[in-house]
């Protein structure tokens, strides 16, 4: 199922799977109750590197996609720490009893070095870490044909170019395991990534929809068991798998909840736009045409929600205990739920707006040229 969209073709079922782990970033960040957490981190971050290699060209002269990946992710990447710096900093001017003060040095240098760990840490950290996971496979692409010449002219390098990135991931799952430390531009969560973003070519080779019942049936029960294991393994409690902080947990589980977890969550969406296709385009649902929306605009989504669930949080903290029983706050795994839930509404109402106005009057902040169509980018 696919849009046309100004000059564009839309593969649909990948912007509802876009605008789905959206919407689980969003879930993940207002502090669900851990088996929420536990279930939401096994695979979105994976799922996003899987959505950015269906269409990705690895055959791309390594310049001119150096130039454009530094347009479309460095930029937003830089712009937007710039507007979460700056939004920090107000809220602890308004409010400087209850917040930290904001080191404004280190946040500055997280901002120019990428760097996603201790006091420089990024929250934009999938930007800077999807630039290098792309370069990455492009230069391993480009190698595998300068080592075999013949197949760069005639045949095909990909077996060779395969092995290089799954070389690339396993790599930084080891080095994510056993040193754990972060690096610059998320290098150290690129090379993992690279395993991921093959993945999403190879989900274009495949016909997910030829799988019988029973594949999925296996596919869920080794998600559920192996997201389990891991959650476990790393103590339960608020304990998670995180790619961003190079927590993995079991590595060989790791890799098998996030591809688990993608190919289900994908093979859903392609059901649902299976499903609308019947139905005709024009009698879709609601929430399926949201679920579109969000998708297509999951970038500037991801770049600004913190700041209106920064001011949800606000709002929850001086309020509820003034519009709910002291039953209901005192039991917690219930009052998480609640927070959560109203955080999540919260910030997607509020991120409308936002969408809207960075669309039409700033998209150069996206790395796009000045137009009134809606940019089509994903985090």
């Amino acid at each position: 199922m696919a849009a046309q969209i100004g000059n564009k073709t839309r593969v649909e079922w990948a912007d509802m799977a876009r605008g789905i782990a959206i919407v689980l970033v969003l879930l993940g960040h207002t502090c669900p109750p851990p088996y929420t957490t536990a279930f939401i981190y096994a695979f979105h971050m994976p799922l996003f590197f899987v959505l950015s290699g269906l269409f990705f060209r690895v055959d791309e002269p390594f310049g001119r996609l150096l130039r454009k990946k530094a347009r479309t992710l460095l930029v937003p990447f830089v712009v937007y720490n710039l507007v979460l710096l700056f939004s920090d900093w107000c809220i602890v001017a308004l409010s400087p009893n209850q917040h930290e003060p904001v080191d404004i040095t280190s946040r500055l240098l997280g901002t120019l070095t990428g760097w996603h760990g201790g006091l420089w840490n990024s929250s934009l950290w999938f930007l800077p870490c999807l630039f290098v996971a792309q370069l990455l496979v492009v230069g391993c692409y480009h190698l595998a044909c300068r080592i075999s010449p013949a197949s760069a002219s005639g045949g095909s390098p990909f077996p060779l170019s395969t092995f290089f990135w799954i070389l690339l991931s396993l790599a930084g799952v080891a080095y994510c395991h056993w040193v754990g430390y972060s690096l610059p531009m998320s290098l150290d969560s690129a090379f993992v990534a690279t395993g991921f973003l093959l993945m999403g070519r190879q989900v274009m080779r495949l016909n997910l929809r030829r799988e019988a019942w029973w594949y999925w049936a296996i596919t869920a029960l080794i998600f559920v068991s192996t997201t389990l294991d891991n959650y476990y393994s790393l103590g339960a409690g608020d304990n998670h798998v995180d790619l961003s902080t190079d927590t993995l947990g079991q590595p060989l589980n790791f890799y098998l909840a996030a591809c688990g977890g993608s190919l289900l969550l994908i093979r859903g969406c392609q059901a649902l736009g299976e499903l609308s296709a019947r139905t005709g385009s024009l009698d879709r649902s609601r929430t399926l045409n949201a679920l579109l929306w969000l998708g297509r605009n999951s970038l500037v989504i991801y770049c600004l929600h913190r700041i209106p669930m920064n001011l949800g949080v606000a709002i929850w903290n001086a309020a509820a205990h003034r519009l709910l029983s002291a039953s209901l706050l005192a039991t917690e795994p219930a009052a998480t739920a609640l927070r959560s839930l109203f955080l999540l509404l919260f910030t997607l109402l509020l991120i409308i707006p936002a969408v809207y106005i960075v669309n039409r009057w700033l998209p150069w902040t996206l790395g796009k040229p000045h137009t009134h169509r809606t940019p089509h980018t994903h985090p």
